[in-house]
């Protein structure tokens, strides 16, 4: 206990537990599509520009694909993905043991609680990278002013992070250049900067941020509405993600992943509960408190009229109040700050060791859960085509399910919606055809006569093969008992001779 007094010493021990807890952890997660598809992106671009064209849909800024991008130059391993996300998943955990503020209890909590061992250590997606990047500002925050140009340009990559640290970077910009341009009287850790400097500083920022927002503008989302939902079920489903974000208590059951424990109608008031309690703690730091009202609000207007989202995005919630208390404890410093009453303090505290807890427990479940049951289905298929002869060709009906087999195989599949060989999905609405399941099996009969070899046929749907005027052999059926719930089938067509007068096509055409 004498050697955990001492921050770094705590911070190196159980970094380093975290560290071979996240190990064994990827050992046996499966990645699913959402995890893969950034290398894949990498993998299959034949050049940086390349990268940037076929990652157009994808709604994220290009840092993280970047990164993935140069190390699938020099290795195609699956694993180097994991090992990626592993190094900055245990840099933000580092970081927050070594500098936050808080009780040494409420760290441990956060970095071995569901958010950070599960859904931004586990799950290989462009979230470690951002609570790495954040958490490294935060530590930074008292030489904001003397380390003006090193902030900035924290600031300017945790904008390439991805949306929320968007959000992140440009509050914290805006609350650094109304203190550096003295709206604020006081500020801590002040120091004069020249009006130079400030105006280099902000050009940078506002170029970064720019940069940022245009990197994540979907093309076909120039092209109509850029708002997808407007209905009252929206908006309650919205506000109740406060509340889940805090304490993300999932239905105990085998698909657990992005449910709730509650109903809306009671998270709703205990989300209400909860920005009473936050504007309480925040309102004499007016500064911090519009911060935090900016924030909650984009993810409002966010999930209530652009997407629904999941766990891993209602999140910011409570990321964002963590770092934004981070923040307070330097301004509560200063000898003029009123400070706020004990209860105030007490009841946040308390409230936090309450969802602490919770996501400790949400945390271990997760984790048995990721043990006992495959998390996706895609490696299980790529596993069992690998078994299969090497002369059998496979093919898909879509990109977006089948994408990660891709990845566990090592190569492109054949789509037979398009008739060319797929290496990643693109949301592309355009690039969309559903096909009648006879005209599917008609193609995949065809690529087998061209190839004169068995055609393995992955799909998504559960296809009425018994009706097809073409013979199909139904193989097998995997993730019935997955925790994303997604399922995939697998179909068997074989070489036949086509008669020339043979056809399928789609059903007529109805009111043209």
């Amino acid at each position: 206990m004498i050697l955990f007094q001492r921050d770094s010493s705590f911070a190196l021990f159980f970094t380093l537990l975290y560290a071979l807890l996240l190990a064994w952890a990827m050992g046996f997660h499966e990645l699913w599509f959402d995890e893969t598809e950034p290398w894949l992106l990498g993998l299959y671009s034949n050049s940086y520009a390349d990268l940037l064209q076929n990652k157009r849909f994808e709604g994220h800024p290009n840092l993280w694909y970047s990164i993935l991008f140069v190390i699938t130059k020099f290795t195609h391993n699956l694993k180097a993905l994991q090992i990626t996300q592993a190094v900055f998943a245990i840099t933000f955990v580092y970081l927050f043991l070594r500098f936050a503020p808080f009780s040494k209890a409420l760290r441990l909590m956060f970095c071995f609680g569901y958010y950070g061992l599960f859904e931004y250590g586990i799950i290989s997606r462009l979230y470690a990278i951002e609570l790495a990047t954040v958490f490294l500002v935060c530590a930074l925050y008292p030489k904001r002013f003397s380390h003006w140009y090193l902030y900035i340009l924290l600031l300017g990559i945790l904008a390439q992070t991805n949306l929320f640290g968007f959000f992140m970077a440009g509050v914290l910009g805006l609350l650094l250049f109304s203190e550096a341009f003295r709206i604020w009287r006081q500020s801590p850790h002040w120091v004069p900067v020249s009006a130079v400097h400030k105006t280099i500083g902000l050009l940078i920022w506002a170029a970064c941020c720019l940069y940022s927002f245009l990197s994540m503008v979907r093309p076909n989302e120039t092209q109509g509405s850029l708002f997808s939902f407007f209905h009252p079920y929206y908006f309650y489903q919205a506000i109740a993600r406060i509340w889940q974000a805090f304490a993300p208590v999932p239905n105990f059951i085998t698909e657990f992943w992005n449910t709730s424990f509650l109903r809306i109608s009671v998270e709703i008031p205990l989300s209400a509960l909860l920005v009473i309690l936050l504007y309480a703690v925040f309102h004499r730091i007016s500064r911090l408190l519009i911060a935090l009202l900016l924030l909650f609000s984009a993810m409002l207007f966010l999930f209530f009229l652009k997407m629904e989202g999941s766990m891993r995005h209602h999140g910011h919630f409570f990321t964002f109040t963590i770092v934004l208390l981070w923040l307070r404890t330097f301004y509560e410093q200063s000898p003029k700050q009123k400070r706020n009453p004990g209860w105030i303090n007490i009841t946040l505290f308390a409230s936090l060791y309450i969802f602490g807890f919770l996501q400790i427990v949400a945390g271990m479940y997760a984790l048995y859960t990721d043990w006992e049951s495959p998390f996706y289905t895609g490696k299980e298929v790529a596993q069992y085509l690998k078994s299969l002869p090497t002369s059998y060709k496979f093919a898909t009906d879509e990109g977006v399910i089948s994408s990660n087999v891709i990845a566990y195989l090592g190569y492109p599949l054949v789509n037979l919606t398009t008739g060319n060989l797929k290496s990643f999905y693109t949301l592309d609405s355009s690039e969309n055809h559903y096909l009648h399941p006879n005209l599917l099996f008609d193609r995949a009969s065809k690529l087998a006569h061209e190839k004169n070899s068995p055609v393995v046929l992955i799909s998504r749907s559960d296809l009425p093969y018994q009706l097809s005027p073409i013979p199909v052999e139904f193989l097998r059926c995997f993730g019935r008992n997955s925790i994303t719930g997604f399922t995939i089938f697998t179909y068997k067509i074989n070489p036949l001779p086509i008669s020339k007068k043979y056809m399928v096509a789609e059903h007529p055409a109805i009111g043209k």
